[in-house]
């Protein structure tokens, strides 16, 4: 598979993530999650959210941080 680069203004970029935007909340109301994503993906968003709501997480605030 080949590398593609696309060079895109300020505005560009803009209006490529209101769209993506528009795509997701017109996917939202006629869509459920469980449709849109494999069962693996929603259960690892439901244990995240566990462990964000139970403070398991730490501030990041550099890649140093991160991978510390």
């Amino acid at each position: 598979m080949s590398t593609v680069s696309i060079n895109l203004t300020e505005e560009q970029l803009s209006k490529v993530v209101e769209a993506y935007r528009t795509i997701q909340e017109f996917l939202a109301t006629m869509l459920s999650p469980n449709e849109l994503y494999q069962t693996e993906f929603i259960e690892g968003l439901r244990e995240s959210e566990r462990e964000v709501n139970s403070g398991k997480t730490k501030v990041v605030n550099s890649f140093d941080d991160f991978v510390s």
